[in-house]
């Protein structure tokens, strides 16, 4: 699920293989965000699922680079394609921040601490997803999700954070509402 404000519905976190243009849309037809997992995929599948996505809805999507991986190539192409939400996962995307911004993207960072979180606002992501170790696939921190949250907040505030990790239903989505979170990313449900 990825809620912000009172906007509800199930999401496709950037979960592999599994998600593609018409999961990615549906989620966006729902209220959510859907999300294309794009970080191994060449150009020209970038671009066809990037446009296959956009005619199946009108809502916004992002698509998901993961930063373990030189994604200077694949940034270029979103931007190109102007994705309007771009999330880097893994490592520091400070080289790639400023780049996104500057093409109009809404940058969203995973990350698993507080510092990894302010570091990430410092250098200019506009959305901060704190991740707990329940997270399915790639894992960036050490901490459960519902600690991680409130420290994730109070580190960040006022910029949105969204929790993920481990959350599978509404009663994890209101726990990490409860918590200061924005909304939830359920990627692996």
């Amino acid at each position: 699920m990825y809620a912000i404000g009172d906007r509800t519905a199930d999401c496709s976190g950037a979960d592999g293989g599994a998600v593609g243009p018409a999961l990615a849309a549906a989620v966006c037809n729902a209220g959510g965000l859907g999300m294309l997992v794009l970080w191994r995929a060449d150009a020209d599948t970038m671009r066809r699922q990037i446009r296959e996505t956009r005619a199946l809805t009108s809502r916004p999507f992002g698509v998901n680079l993961n930063l373990d991986f030189p994604q200077e190539e694949r940034l270029a192409v979103c931007l190109e394609e102007r994705v309007p939400i771009l999330s880097f996962f893994w490592r520091d995307p400070f080289h790639l921040v400023p780049r996104a911004k500057e093409g109009g993207a809404i940058v969203m960072h995973t990350v698993g601490s507080a510092a990894d979180a302010r570091r990430a606002i410092e250098a200019g992501v506009d959305i901060v997803v704190a991740q707990g170790w329940e997270a399915g696939g790639h894992v960036r921190g050490t901490v459960a999700t519902m600690p991680l949250i409130p420290a994730v907040v109070d580190a960040v505030s006022p910029a949105p954070v969204v929790a993920a990790g481990g959350i599978a239903d509404g009663r994890g989505l209101a726990a990490a509402l409860a918590l200061g979170a924005a909304g939830a990313w359920i990627g692996t449900r």
